[in-house]
């Protein structure tokens, strides 16, 4: 189903339920500017864009539970330092697997323990931080199922920075509930850019953004950073159309699993 108002979609969504969104290609416009989303990959028109959200923007059901998030910072604090003695990183920024990949973009050290990763939940986070996993679990807008979707404690150490990039895609909007920062003293030295505009986190308090538009992370204080990021669906995209997204990576899965089979079988 073509959105009014764009000239240049790269998806189309159908009208029949069950049936599969699609990519097509056509040409977009990209400046160099700061200010204008950047997907990487494929973009869904006429979505509502800015760089910054506030809770009300993603609707009552999830500005609740996202403050229920909020309301148990503590908490969440504990299960992570419990988790992070006990199981290490599933990222890497040295992973030699990932020679050409987006760790790349890195320098220093940035660990992931991983709730949902490219949408898919894992079960030893559950047991470790059974609250943590309930808290997300209740938000409605959670983004799983797509490759998108990601939920993970985020701890970026000393001296560690993310270099400038932007989202794959502009189906979701992304959240950081910061739980560890540095003292007071080096909050400057702690910080995100976003469309150009530098952003400070506080502890306990969630930042909701677009990360399709360009972004960069720093920690060049002597201590940890440590959030909660989770991703969640954007919340101009209807039920329907969140369907017929699912099916179609599901397809593209499937497809993917075959051909590697028949491959197998040679």
């Amino acid at each position: 189903r073509r959105r009014s108002g764009d000239t240049a979609p790269r998806i189309v969504l159908r009208e029949t339920m069950r049936k599969a969104a699609k990519v097509v290609q056509s040409a977009i416009c990209q400046t160099s500017s700061a200010r204008r989303q950047k997907p990487t990959l494929f973009y869904l028109p006429a979505l509502r864009a800015q760089p910054v959200w506030s809770l009300q923007d993603l609707g009552h059901e999830n500005k609740e539970a996202i403050r229920a998030l909020a309301d148990r910072t503590d908490a969440l604090c504990e299960e992570y330092a419990g988790l992070a003695r006990s199981v290490s990183s599933d990222y890497s920024t040295k992973d030699s697997t990932r020679e050409h990949g987006e760790h790349k973009l890195h320098e220093g050290q940035w660990d992931w323990h991983s709730y949902l990763h490219k949408g898919e939940r894992r079960a030893a986070f559950a047991a470790h931080c059974p609250q943590t996993t309930e808290l997300l679990e209740n938000v409605p807008g959670l983004m799983t199922g797509l490759p998108f979707g990601f939920a993970f404690f985020s701890t970026l150490h000393a001296g560690s920075n993310i270099a400038a990039h932007s989202a794959p895609c502009n189906l979701r909007i992304r959240c950081h509930l910061p739980l560890d920062l540095p003292p007071e003293s080096d909050a400057a030295a702690v910080g995100m850019r976003l469309a150009g505009e530098e952003i400070r986190w506080q502890r306990g308090q969630p930042l909701v953004f677009d990360d399709c538009y360009e972004h960069e992370v720093w920690n060049r204080s002597p201590a940890t950073r440590v959030l909660l990021l989770f991703d969640l669906w954007h919340p101009g995209i209807a039920e329907d159309e969140k369907q017929e997204i699912a099916l179609m990576f599901e397809q593209a899965r499937a497809r993917i699993n075959s051909e590697s089979a028949d491959d197998a079988g040679k």
